[in-house]
């Protein structure tokens, strides 16, 4: 085996939506790839499976309506319709989306719910539609090096793997940009800023419907609770330079939102970027880096699917335009949006801005529930009160009609 070699043109490592979406969208041209993951499917992962609108949209010109209805069919846990934000325990802002005041004209008669997925059933599916397009999917056998000169990976089975071009999508984590640093000393890498802890529980146990977002358990971010057909995901994130314990953090979440049986969930984490992109996501025009090996990932709301399938999709369609370079317009529009995002981030994080948005959320529920539906369901990059005068003349609109 360890004499064994094969080459492809383009060899992705990562089988996450970052690492499929590439592969997908190479196996649909024609072009000869291989996707390595290091785990087998279905695979744990940290993540609470939010789907936004911007994502659904991607896949289905991604896959196909047909494709895509079974992906949902096979991954997708619940539809959700109400949002609330919290102060400890009082609720200051309560959003129901399937209200037609709720939402902006243009989204009138949409289904705006929150969905919300199955992590390891989606990446699964993924990973297998890749495999049924003609794709090369390697399960089980990770990265061990990657001889950048040459231009050939070595797997932990021993076997080798030539490629033309290779596209890093190894997660936050990310193996190949360890490897690269130490062959290119001059490389950049990313700096892994925050850390996501998690645990599923059984509905049964913890008393909370539709999707909420916690403030005042953890320092300058938030804590979160989604239901997820029997489960509940409960969460919160880790920001760089704060300096307390998960696991006491959780209880006191957990003892505010009345969790049952906490004993029983052991609680997880997992190194998340947030805000902190590579400044050079492409090296030497045949290296790409996408999704969290290329740290993007949105400041307010840690969401990473709409970014990975995206970043993915772009490395592809420029790798079959044979021109690389292309990547790194989609890849600057991404980071405007993350640059935009961190400024929302930054107003929470603040302790005095917070109070004023607090009091400012609970009078203008309509104001939050657009917010939400235009900015983070779709991706826009209009600033604050670009936002605000279209809000006004959509209610004044409603309203003369």
């Amino acid at each position: 085996m360890a004499d064994h070699y094969r080459f492809y043109p383009i060899v992705i490592i990562g089988a996450g939506p970052s690492g499929c979406a590439c592969g997908i969208r190479l196996a649909k041209d024609g072009i000869d790839c291989c996707v390595i993951e290091k785990a087998t499917f279905p695979r744990v992962k940290l993540c609470a499976g939010v789907l936004t609108a911007k994502s659904r949209l991607l896949l289905k010109s991604l896959l196909g309506a047909n494709d895509y209805a079974r992906l949902m069919e096979a991954s997708l846990v619940a539809r959700e319709s109400r949002l609330r934000l919290w102060h400890r325990q009082e609720c200051f802002v309560d959003c129901d989306f399937t209200r037609a005041d709720m939402l902006p004209p243009e989204l009138q008669g949409t289904d705006c719910r929150i969905h919300l997925v199955d992590r390891p059933l989606f990446d699964q599916f993924l990973a297998k539609e890749f495999s049924r397009l003609g794709g090369q999917l390697i399960e089980g056998d990770g990265c061990e090096d990657i001889d950048f000169n040459n231009k050939t990976i070595t797997l932990r089975s021993g076997c080798r793997i030539g490629y033309n071009f290779l596209v890093a999508a190894d997660g936050a984590v990310s193996h190949t940009e360890h490897l690269l640093q130490h062959y290119d000393p001059t490389f950049q890498r990313k700096d892994i800023n925050s850390e996501a802890f998690e645990v599923n529980v059984r509905r049964a146990d913890a008393p909370i419907d539709g999707v909420n977002i916690y403030f005042g358990f953890v320092p300058k971010t938030y804590a979160w609770a989604f239901s997820k057909d029997n489960k509940e995901c409960l969460g919160f994130c880790k920001l760089r330079g704060e300096h307390f314990k998960g696991n006491q953090a959780m209880d006191d979440f957990s003892s505010v939102i009345g969790l049952k049986n906490q004993e029983q969930y052991p609680l997880h984490a997992a190194m998340i970027p947030i805000g902190n992109p590579l400044r050079h996501p492409l090296w030497h025009n045949h290296v790409f880096f996408i999704g969290d090996a290329a740290g993007l990932n949105q400041p307010l709301t840690g969401e990473g699917i709409y970014d990975a399938l995206q970043s993915g999709v772009s490395a592809a369609t420029s790798l079959i335009h044979e021109h690389p370079q292309e990547y790194l317009i989609d890849y600057s529009r991404l980071c405007r949006l993350i640059k935009k995002d961190a400024h929302y981030q930054q107003l929470i994080a603040h302790r005095l801005c917070y109070r004023v948005f607090q009091g400012l959320a609970a009078h203008h529920n309509r104001f939050v529930g657009y917010f939400y539906q235009t900015q983070i369901e779709h991706a826009c990059l209009h600033g604050f009160f670009h936002i605000l005068y279209h809000y006004v003349k959509a209610r004044s609109t409603m309203r003369q009609s």
